[in-house]
């Protein structure tokens, strides 16, 4: 290094270096000891523990690496400044990691043998090999053997040899690289001690250089166009140090301690990020540097992709070009460098780099303590909020072990026989992943089923997918076999052709070529090289490290956390874009002479305050706790004993030890209970108003609020800001006051659960919620009891459970205890579901899931997202793009038109940005929310339940609604519609002998589904014909179970039966030939889509019967001969009574319907039918037509057919998606598990509350409460209300804004400044912003004609309320300045405005609220305008008779033209729409751009 720095080698560089030398062995020992606390400090804030060990632990590590780091200062320096690249390397005990370079070049292979050669010769080499992907060359050395320089010495050599010595590619260090922490220091220094000279002359008011200085470097570190260029000429650290002491030099020549402290605590938190980095890699270098790579091991140096340019780099490199422009225009008309280099500084986006910096630094730090994460390239950390799709290899979700996941043709007879072959084969031959034949497998029976071998799924594979999809990129991965119930939880799945190396690699490169960021989850077993712009490598124990990646995690959940940052580091950076235009807005009016302030202080204090919101945003990601793992085995595969050794008991919870006897006093726990509840609401309304405050609008009114104080009116601050938190507390009230509805509403008790205690033979438990339940708790659930969680049945006693919420199943699945490998949801027998309900019987389960890790929850999670924004929230959001740069164009157009005619330029600019406050509508928010709360509060009377308040409007724009059968348009109950009697019997005779089979307890309640049917029906004389009969002792009785598809009943001598067609038809006495018409009589019944049940007897001796009586086998063998059929009982689902006028009433509102069914074809035709919908078997589609459909063929189905039956919940959300994608805006009715993703994916989820229904609930928008679908109208009726309240309030507050700067323009045009001034433009938003549009939000409308829902319709009503609030305000001005003063005539003109407000809302709404609010508003004008002393602080005078009556008579006119000439103002309307969209259409194209791009 001496030689490389002395004279000989670099001339003139001793001028550079002598003073180098001396800052850094001056500052070596501060600035380590500094990195160490600092990073010591940071890791305790994120992880907690003890700060003095981690501070001694670090700068005892520190100790050791001062001479390392001092020898590389230099290097570090000559490489900022263009100079060849320092060698990179590092040494932990006995291994040093030296960079090699050219690797990636032709000579590669020649270099490798050489640098290997002539390391491995060297004396005191244990061990040396290289590592390609990362370009390091690791030797294990002996005490006693070369040092870290010699080695480098050694390895340039060998290079130079093949002409790479002096390459010009940029090297990439790693986290422990002595050059990047002596870099960093030596930045941190440097703005250190800028801090201290810029302090020092500021208080001495010594001289200073302009801050045109400062310009050159500003721009080029922050503008990402000229730091890319300059990143690939010096690379990302070298830059990076060369702007640290660049931006340190000119905050102290131009004396800007806010520059330079921004700049110190960037450069700190870089050496906390460098030092905790160093830390991480000390502590995982023994295990990176003890896996050699084979000298053969093909592999090349990873290239580090550059990220598409964001939202926010589109941003910076606008407004910095802006900015540039603004400093040539300000230095000639102003002749002055310094005011043209502020103007420079003041347009520079510095808060945009520093956030992401600050957030990168925070996650890499947090990263290491929470995760041991080791973070390779923290860079990718910065590029988090630019993620838009994420690629995720399947090896990822998936561990060492390996299990039999799936057979597939083998009869269900034979399916646990061959499970437990494969099984057996697995565990003693070894079996690899994927499908193997059946037949190939010793045991498993023969035949042409397949069996498939996967590893065994991570325990956080599914929280990772959960979290990639929260995060709202889209989310892909290979259509792997091993990933199973996963596969739906993916927006798309790429064809697995050969390696899944290669085809990841394609993937990723075809998601760049549509110009996506992309984010790739891999393992080391990636080797193929890749694109990616982030890497999250996971390291499995026993397994190398996947050097390939950015980030090292060593399980999932270290990558669900990265993937948890990317809403915080998206919303992080939205924040910083909208603080550097606000930073921007308040240095440029610092420039006005008299403005107090520095113009370039704003941009630096906005960037102090960036680092701070970044810091803050990624510490927020580390206070979520990590998901709770799932479980990773099959529990409806194994045997009772097998599960019982898996999930071993808990201990039992003991209680928690007594209170104190001074806090169980009565006033004691009053006063906790109160304080908790008070401390509750309290923090809930902060973090509403907090989340109120980030609308887009807020900054733009804080921004005018300080520059009003800047401008010399602090009381028109406070009255901007007055008005921007009373409009916050009230909506979060409202909001705060709306969940608490929906919380008591969506309050069903949580289940409790009975939780077996002690020993199981004595039969003790205890009752507790649900949510106190863990994996391996012992439950018994008895009957009409909703299951608490997922469980393993160990004992069942004739238990049926109704699992249609889950499956659509509608009728009862019998359950039992022995394993059903393979099967799918709906046949495992020998599980229990949380969420279903047990209609009969008593079981005793081992609890497997819980929580979120329940089926339930996780087919909730896997749900699509909307594939439509909601249409009014699509319109306000336009409305709002344009009208906002139209406020912001009119008050700079009032500006300039008043500097032109000669007002001074402080008060031109002070009415300007007093216009452009006056013009934000800061009251849009609160009367859509306040609409929308209005209409949830209407309907929860109409047994309506809103949880989404943003889907009311879009029921009013309804084109098709979807509905389940089952449970939805059926009540899920089973009801007798046919009795067949044979020759010689009556449907009495029928009803009684199948009453006599059915089975009840508890007083005679009936439990299942079919006999609770048949016991209505025998009560029913319609039905039956004829009186009920009294019901005689049954001697014995055999139930429905499972194996056993009958029920019987013997009565004296009487055996009668009831079951299952086929079962009953082959135990029939006597000849073949009487099967023939009861066979015919079966098919008819089915064929109407009726469940068949047949009912025969037998009449058996005495000996017989007592023997029967006593001995169940032999009852049952005697029920499979010799019986004698009496008829045939039709039973179907039944209808809800409202459900066919429901679909006849969507009809008469041109509203189509779809019938989407699990249900067999015939049945959902024969349902329909009831139902008034005219569809024939042959017209319904079913599954497997769907699955055979082209999406061209999908779409034409999804208009021409209105029946859709077998279809999965995946058909379900493909037929609602190409409906949506068609264009229809579509409703999903649904009241379970199976229809949650539809609800999801729909633009209005509707669920139907019943018991059981909570994913439906959960999922949904709106929910039907108790089951009454015939509610769905009266949401319809609010949806179209709730547009005519919006389009009214929006209508006067944006027409009312368009107006007064309509005004303001004339009357600058006119006059030279606009005639009312800000607090009296404050004043009329607080008289007609607040509570009047308040009031017409929530008021029913005066108008009756229906309402036009398009954006074009809501231009034309701004544009006419507008035209009215500008023809009102002028005339009343022209009357008033003919008679009088200018003062009284702005007065006359105020009152003449707010009247013509007013009246436009009294106009809409005639309501007693609207009235009082409207009266109450002009009465307030009246008492500010004729009270002396205050009218005199709003800038009015107080008026007589003349004035008012000239100022009503101007309101009345403007009243009667928008009445009479709507026309006339629309033309006029539509003139000011092209002015607008023509002002605000570029921006706003570019912003929907992005928006879209980011959704």
């Amino acid at each position: 290094m001496n030689k490389l720095i002395g004279p000989g080698r670099l001339p003139g560089f001793g001028l550079v270096a002598a003073p180098l030398r001396a800052a850094v062995a001056g500052t070596r020992r501060t600035v380590t000891a500094g990195a160490a606390v600092a990073g010591a400090a940071l890791s305790t804030v994120l992880a907690g523990g003890n700060p003095a060990a981690n501070v001694g632990r670090s700068l005892s590590i520190a100790a050791q690496d001062i001479s390392n780091l001092t020898r590389t200062a230099a290097g570090v320096a000559v490489e900022a400044v263009g100079g060849p690249p320092a060698r990179r390397s590092c040494t932990t005990g006995p291994r040093c990691w030296v960079e090699v370079r050219g690797l990636g070049d032709t000579h590669a292979a020649a270099i490798t043998t050489d640098v290997l050669t002539a390391v491995r010769t060297t004396p005191g080499v244990r061990e040396a090999f290289l590592n390609r992907t990362i370009a390091r060359l690791v030797v294990t050395v002996d005490p006693n053997g070369p040092s870290a320089a010699e080695l480098c010495r050694i390895v340039a050599d060998a290079e130079r040899r093949h002409g790479t010595g002096d390459t010009r590619r940029r090297p990439v260090s790693l986290p422990g690289d002595d050059a990047l922490l002596m870099g960093r220091m030596i930045a941190a220094a440097a703005a250190t001690a800028a801090l201290g000279l810029s302090l020092t002359g500021s208080l001495l008011r010594l001289p200073r250089l302009p801050d045109l200085v400062a310009v050159p470097p500003t721009l080029a570190d922050h503008l990402p166009r000229l730091r890319k260029e300059l990143e690939r000429r010096l690379g990302p650290e070298g830059t990076d140090v060369l702007f640290g002491v660049v931006n340190a030099t000119a905050a102290a020549l131009t004396l800007s301690p806010t520059a330079a402290a921004a700049e110190a605590g960037t450069r700190a938190m870089l050496v906390a990020e460098a030092w905790t980095g160093r830390l991480t890699w000390h502590r995982h270098e023994p295990g990176l540097g003890s896996r050699p790579v084979p000298d053969d091991a093909a592999s090349a140096p990873r290239s580090i992709p550059t990220p598409p340019d964001g939202p926010a780099e589109r941003y910076a490199n606008r407004t910095g070009a802006a900015g540039i422009g603004a400093a040539a225009v300000v230095g000639v008309l102003s002749r002055n460098l310094d005011m043209a280099g502020a103007a420079a500084l003041t347009a520079v986006p510095k808060p945009l780099r520093t956030v992401r910096e600050a957030f990168g630094c925070t996650m890499s730090s947090g990263l290491a303590a929470r995760h041991d994460a080791l973070v390779l390239r923290p860079g990718a950390l910065r590029t988090l909020d630019r993620v838009d799709a994420i690629m995720i290899d399947p090896r990822a979700f998936y561990t060492d072990d390996l299990m039999v996941s799936r057979v597939l043709g083998v009869p269900d007879s034979q399916r646990t026989r061959a499970w437990e072959a494969v099984r057996a084969a697995l565990d003693e031959a070894g079996l690899t992943p994927g499908w193997h034949d059946v037949a190939d497998i010793p045991g498993a029976g023969g035949g042409t089923g397949q069996a498939l071998i996967s590893p065994v799924r991570d325990p956080f594979a599914a929280a990772v997918l959960t979290e990639a999809r929260r995060s709202h990129p889209r989310v892909f991965s290979l259509d792997d076999d091993g990933l199973r119930s996963l596969a739906q939880g993916f927006d798309q799945l790429y064809p697995l052709d050969g390696s899944i190396d290669d085809a990841v690699a394609a993937a990723v490169a075809e998601l760049k070529a549509s110009g996506a960021t992309v984010a790739l989850l891999t393992t080391s077993q990636m080797r193929t090289a890749h694109r990616a712009d982030v890497t999250i490598g996971v390291q499995r124990h026993r397994h190398p490290p996947p050097w390939g990646a950015d980030v090292v995690v060593s399980d999932l959940a270290g990558a669900w956390r990265v993937l948890h940052a990317m809403p915080a580091a998206r919303a992080a950076t939205d924040n910083a874009v909208r603080l550097s235009a606000s930073a921007s807005a308040i240095g440029a009016l610092m420039l006005i002479p008299g403005v107090p302030g520095r113009s370039s202080a704003s941009v630096n204090v906005g960037m102090a305050a960036s680092l701070w919101f970044g810091f803050r945003s990624a510490a927020k990601v580390f206070r979520e706790p990590v998901p709770e793992p799932e479980t990773v085995h099959d529990w409806h595969s194994l045997p009772v004993t097998e599960v019982r050794r898996l999930l071993p008991r808990p201990p039992d919870e003991h209680p928690a030890p007594a209170s104190s006897r001074w806090h169980n006093l009565p006033p004691v726990r009053l006063l906790q209970a109160a304080g908790a509840k008070s401390w509750r609401l309290v923090r809930d309304f902060a973090e509403e108003m907090r989340s109120d405050l980030s609308d887009p609008i807020t900054p733009l009114l804080a921004t005018g609020a300080l520059a009003s104080a800047l401008l010399g009116s602090p009381l028109d601050a406070v009255l901007v800001g007055g008005v921007l938190l009373v409009n916050a507390g009230l909506s979060a009230e409202q909001q705060l006051h709306a969940q608490r509805v929906l919380n008591r509403l969506l309050a069903v008790q949580d289940p409790s659960a009975r939780r077996l205690t002690g020993p199981l033979d004595e039969q003790r438990h205890e009752k507790v919620p649900a949510k106190r339940l863990r994996p391996g708790d012992i439950i018994e659930v008895h009957a009409d009891e909703v299951i608490p969680a997922d469980a393993r049945l160990l004992h069942a006693s004739d238990v049926e459970v109704d699992e249609s919420m889950l499956t659509g199943e509608s009728l009862p699945v019998a359950k039992q205890t022995e394993p059903t490998p393979g099967a799918p949801l709906a046949e495992r027998t020998c599980m229990l579901y949380a969420g279903t309900t047990v209609v009969a019987g008593t079981a005793v389960a081992v609890v497997t899931a819980v929580g979120s890790r329940s089926e339930v929850r996780r087919a909730l999670a896997m749900a699509p997202r909307k594939s439509q924004e909601i249409g009014l929230q699509r319109q306000l959001r336009r409305i709002t793009r344009r009208a906002l740069p139209f406020s912001v164009a009119g008050g700079a157009l009032v500006g300039l038109l008043s500097v032109a005619r000669g007002t001074p330029l402080r008060a031109a600019v002070g009415s300007a940005v007093t216009l452009i406050v006056a013009a934000i509508p800061e009251g849009l928010t609160l009367v859509v929310t306040l609409a929308q709360l209005a209409a949830a509060r209407r309907l929860t009377g109409e047994s309506v339940l809103i949880r989404n308040a943003h889907s009311i409007e879009a029921l009013a724009r309804l084109n098709v609604v979807c509905f389940d059968k089952t449970g939805t348009l059926s009540e899920n109950r089973l009801r007798v519609k046919s009795v067949h009697p044979v020759t010689g019997h009556t449907p009495g005779q029928v009803l009684d002998a199948a009453l006599s089979t059915t089975y009840s307890r508890h007083t005679h309640r009936v439990e299942h589904a079919t006999d609770d049917a048949i016991n209505r029906a025998a009560a029913d004389p319609a039905l039956r014909g004829s009186r009920p009969q009294p019901r005689r002792t049954r001697d014995a009785f055999l139930p429905f179970q499972s194996g056993r598809p009958f029920a019987a009943a013997l009565v004296g001598t009487r055996l009668t039966i009831k079951g299952s067609p086929e079962v009953l038809s082959s135990a029939l006495a006597g000849p073949r030939a009487r099967i023939g018409p009861l066979r015919k009589q079966i098919d008819e019944l089915a064929a109407k889509g009726l469940r068949v049940l047949a009912v025969a007897e037998r009449r058996l001796s005495r000996e017989q019967a007592a023997a029967a009586a006593a001995d169940p086998d032999l009852l049952e063998s005697l029920c499979l001969s010799g019986l004698v059929p009496i008829g045939l009982l039709g039973l179907a689902d039944t209808p809800r009574p409202m459900a066919r006028s429901v679909l006849t009433a969507l009809a008469d509102r041109d509203i189509a319907v779809r019938l989407i069914t699990g249900d067999h074809p015939t049945t959902a035709a024969v349902i329909a039918q009831e139902l008034g919908i005219d569809v024939t078997v042959e017209q319904v589609v079913t599954g497997s037509d769907w699955e055979a459909m082209s999406a061209d063929q999908r779409a034409e189905a999804v208009v021409s057919r209105l029946v859709f039956a077998r279809m999965t919940p995946e058909h379900k959300i493909e037929v609602v998606q190409t409906l949506e994608r068609a264009g229809l805006v579509t409703a999903m009715v649904g009241d379970g598990v199976n229809d949650a993703a539809a609800i999801r994916a729909a633009s209005v989820g509707i669920g139907v509350g019943a018991r059981g229904s909570d994913a439906a609930r959960t999922a949904a928008d709106v929910v039907l409460l108790d089951g009454k679908i015939e509610a769905l109208l009266d949401a319809l009726d609010e949806g179209e209300q709730l547009w005519r309240r919006v389009h009214s309030a929006v209508s006067v507050l944006l027409g009312g804004n368009l107006g007064e700067v309509s005004f303001a323009l004339i009357t600058t045009i006119l006059t030279g400044r606009s005639v009312l001034n800000a607090r009296q433009m404050l004043l009329v938003n607080m008289l007609t912003d607040a509570l009047p549009a308040a009031a017409l939000a929530v008021s029913p409308q005066a108008g009756t004609a229906e309402v036009d829902r398009g954006e074009a319709a809501m231009w034309r009503a701004i544009g006419v309320r507008g035209a009215s609030t500008t023809i009102g305000a002028m005339l009343a001005w022209l009357l008033a300045s003919a008679t009088g003063t200018q003062r009284r005539a702005a007065t006359v003109a105020l009152i003449g405005l707010v009247g013509t407000q007013l009246a436009q809302t009294l106009a809409d709404s005639h309501s007693a609220l609207v009235v009082l609010t409207t009266v109450g508003s002009f009465g307030a004008l009246a008492v500010v305008v004729s009270t002396p002393g205050l009218s005199q602080v709003f800038g009015c005078t107080p008026v007589g008779p003349l004035g008012w009556g000239q100022a009503l008579l101007a309101a009345a006119v403007a009243g009667l033209v928008s009445a009479l000439a709507p026309d006339l103002l629309v033309r006029a309307s539509e003139h000011a729409r092209r002015v607008i969209g023509s002002t605000a259409d570029s921006a706003a194209s570019v912003d929907e751009a992005d928006s879209v791009a980011r959704e």
